[in-house]
């Protein structure tokens, strides 16, 4: 029996050990402001002694109070936050983007002033405010130097409410990885052979006339109808439809690097997105039929980002 009891008490302290160890501690510290405010408190205390003034003592142990106050309610703010998981987003390579981290409440007390930063850069972080037993998504500033799935750095869970006098933070060692894809640059005209090629220079069909107006293409100025009505009319055409564009690892072989090659088809497939092009992307045996939308252009700078360069040549 007794040996019973001692198993099971050790077996509850070993588990409430890894508990606690995989539970984000949350530490505590002055700000510049709360070193300065510590001095003048401290400068108050000698002040008091030396001159044995009753009016001096309650003035520094009024600020002590709050500087007391200030620290416990620093550290229950910042403890009552804790990181949930996170949110897929679009991170480019050497491009400054946003990490969607969801943070989340579950205690029955409002926190305020949250900032959310990886590697201590607090420097014009949002802040939020989190309602009891509440969650929000946490826009967090973070430029990635290569492509591919990557390890983002220690998270950092901070705020120096109510008074800034301390600061309080939780990290998160390993919150998790997220895919990157290729930073977007190169050539900006679409590649011979793609479709591109193809645009046809009609205008499109008639539509009607519109009346003038400055910055108008001067050719499109329909001069009998405008005798017609004494007012200057240009035509109004249909814009003609765009062909779909095909985009392939063998169109940037003119390009050494490979990472640059992917970085051109990253820059391509942006603008064909950006300018409502049907397009698809054949990468090595990796072939994405002709779509658009959103969904279509993150399949595709996806397949980019996790694409190995030895398996395409």
């Amino acid at each position: 029996m007794a040996s019973n009891a001692v198993a099971n008490g050790l077996s509850f302290l070993k588990k409430r050990r890894q508990s606690q160890s995989k539970k984000s501690r949350t530490y505590i510290l002055p700000t510049s402001f709360g070193v300065s405010f510590g001095l003048m408190d401290l400068v108050l205390f000698f002040m008091a002694v030396g001159y044995a003034n009753n009016l001096i003592y309650i003035f520094f142990f009024f600020l002590t109070s709050v500087a007391v106050t200030g620290m416990v309610m620093t550290n229950r703010n910042v403890n009552a936050v804790d990181f949930d998981k996170l949110l897929p987003g679009d991170l480019f390579a050497g491009e400054e983007g946003k990490v969607r981290v969801q943070l989340v409440n579950k205690t029955n007390a409002s926190s305020f002033e949250i900032e959310a930063v990886f590697d201590r850069k607090a420097k014009d972080a949002p802040q939020y405010t989190i309602e009891a037993e509440q969650d929000i998504v946490a826009m967090v500033s973070w430029t990635s130097p290569r492509r591919g799935l990557q390890e983002l750095p220690r998270l950092r869970i901070q705020g120096a409410y109510p008074f800034g006098l301390l600061r309080a933070w939780k990290p998160i060692n390993k919150p998790g990885a997220t895919i990157v894809y290729p930073s977007r640059r190169g050539d900006s005209v679409f590649p011979v052979g793609s479709g591109a090629d193809s645009v046809s220079e009609s205008l499109g069909l008639f539509l009607n006339h519109k009346v003038y107006q400055s910055g108008d293409p001067v050719r499109r100025i329909d001069w009998k109808a405008s005798a017609r009505r004494s007012e200057v009319l240009i035509k109004k055409y249909e814009e003609p439809e765009k062909p779909a564009l095909n985009f392939t690892w063998e169109q940037t072989a003119h390009i050494r690097d490979a990472e640059d090659r992917l970085s051109q088809l990253a820059l391509w497939i942006d603008q064909a997105e950006a300018q409502n092009y049907v397009y698809s992307l054949n990468l090595g045996a990796l072939q994405i039929s002709s779509a658009k939308g959103r969904d279509h252009w993150r399949r595709c700078m996806e397949s980019l980002a996790l694409a190995k360069p030895s398996e395409l040549s």
